[in-house]
C-alpha cells in the first residue's frame, strides 16, 4: 500500500510539473508573439518627399509642449514633418493622437491595441492606456475602423521617423462627439497625462473652398480659437474644419493646464502649396500649446499668401 501511495504521489507531482511547464510555455509564447499591426498609410516615397520639403531646422519652441494641432492631409506632409521634428526635441514617451472618424463608422470614440507598420519600422501602441479607456467604457475597440482612418495612419509614419521609441494611443471621434464627451475623455485620461505625454489633434481645416475663400474661413476659425470659444467652434462645419471635437481635445487639455495662448507654427492651404488659386482646397494650421511659450509675433497666423509653396 505504501508503494502504491508513493507511486500515486509521484504521478501527481509529475502531472503538476508538466502542467506548470505547459503554462509557462504558453505564457512565454504570449509574450513572444508580436502584436498585430495595421499597415502603413504612407509609402516610403511619400514620406521621403515630405521629409525632403520640410524645414532644414524645426522652429524652436521654448517651454514644455502639452498639446498640439497638426494636419493629416499629405499635401501638407512638410507641415507634419516640421511639427514632429520640433516635437522630437522634447522626446515624449507617449503621443496621444486624436482625429476625426471621417466615415462616422462604429462607436462614438474608438481606440485599438494594434501597432502600426511604417516605412521606418513599427510604432508600438501604449496598451495600458488603451486597456484603461476600454475598462472605463469611455471608448470602444474597433481595429477595422482604425485601420481605414487616415487621420491616424497619415501621422504615425512621421512619429516613427522622428520619435522611434515613442508609443501612441490612437483615438478617433464621431462627428457628433460633444464638448461634454471631450471633457469626460480627458478626465479618464488624466492619470496618464504626465510630463512624458503629448496630445496631438489631427485636424484639417477649411474644405472645398478656393484658396482665397479658405483664407477667409480660416480667419474666422482663428478668431474662435484665440477666444477658446468652444460653442462657436462646435457650430462650424467642413467649410471651416473637419473635427471640432478633436481640436477641442488639444485646447481643453491646455486650458486645464492653465495655458490660454498658443503658437501658430504654420498656416496655409493646398491651393497655395500647389500654385492653383482656383482648385478646391484643404487648409491647414499647425499649433502648439506649451507652458512658458513665447507668443508675440510667433503666435499670429502668417497669411497663407505669404507661405512659400513647397512640392508635394
Amino acid at each position: 500500500m505504501k508503494r502504491i501511495g508513493m507511486w500515486i504521489g509521484l504521478g501527481l507531482l509529475a502531472f503538476l510539473l508538466l502542467l506548470t511547464g505547459c503554462r509557462q510555455a504558453e505564457n512565454k509564447g504570449a509574450v513572444d508573439k508580436p502584436n498585430p499591426a495595421h499597415p502603413s498609410f504612407v509609402t516610403r516615397q511619400e514620406l521621403a518627399d515630405a521629409l525632403g520639403s520640410a524645414k532644414p531646422e524645426p522652429e524652436e519652441i521654448r517651454g514644455h509642449q502639452v498639446s498640439g494641432v497638426v494636419p493629416h492631409h499629405l499635401v501638407a506632409g512638410h507641415l507634419i514633418a516640421d511639427y514632429f521634428a520640433g516635437l522630437s526635441r522634447q522626446n515624449p514617451e507617449v503621443i496621444i493622437i486624436v482625429g476625426p472618424n471621417h466615415e462616422n463608422r462604429g462607436g462614438r470614440i474608438i481606440t485599438g491595441f494594434y501597432d502600426w507598420q511604417t516605412p521606418d519600422g513599427t510604432v508600438k501602441t501604449e496598451r495600458e492606456v488603451v486597456a484603461y479607456l476600454l475598462e472605463r467604457q469611455i471608448a470602444v475597440q474597433d481595429e477595422a475602423v482604425l485601420a481605414a482612418e487616415h487621420s491616424i495612419g497619415n501621422l504615425v509614419p512621421f512619429a516613427a521617423h522622428y520619435l522611434p521609441r515613442a508609443r501612441i494611443v490612437p483615438l478617433i471621434l464621431h462627428h457628433g462627439v460633444t464638448l461634454s464627451e471631450v471633457d469626460k475623455l480627458l478626465t479618464v485620461l488624466e492619470p496618464y497625462l504626465d510630463e512624458k505625454v503629448v496630445l496631438v489633434a489631427s485636424v484639417d481645416f477649411s474644405h472645398y473652398m478656393t484658396g482665397r475663400e479658405a483664407e477667409n474661413k480660416d480667419t474666422q476659425t482663428l478668431m474662435h480659437m484665440r477666444n477658446f470659444d468652444y460653442p462657436a467652434l462646435f457650430r462650424l462645419g467642413d467649410d471651416h474644419l473637419d473635427s471640432p471635437a478633436s481640436l477641442a481635445m488639444a485646447f481643453r487639455l491646455a486650458e486645464n493646464r492653465g495655458i490660454k495662448e498658443f503658437r501658430v507654427l504654420d498656416h496655409t492651404n493646398s491651393g497655395f502649396i500647389m500654385n492653383n488659386d482656383l482648385m478646391e482646397t484643404t487648409s491647414y494650421f499647425t499649433l502648439v500649446f506649451a507652458r512658458g511659450i513665447e507668443v508675440g509675433a510667433g503666435a499670429t497666423a502668417p497669411s497663407a499668401k505669404q507661405e512659400h509653396p513647397r512640392p508635394k
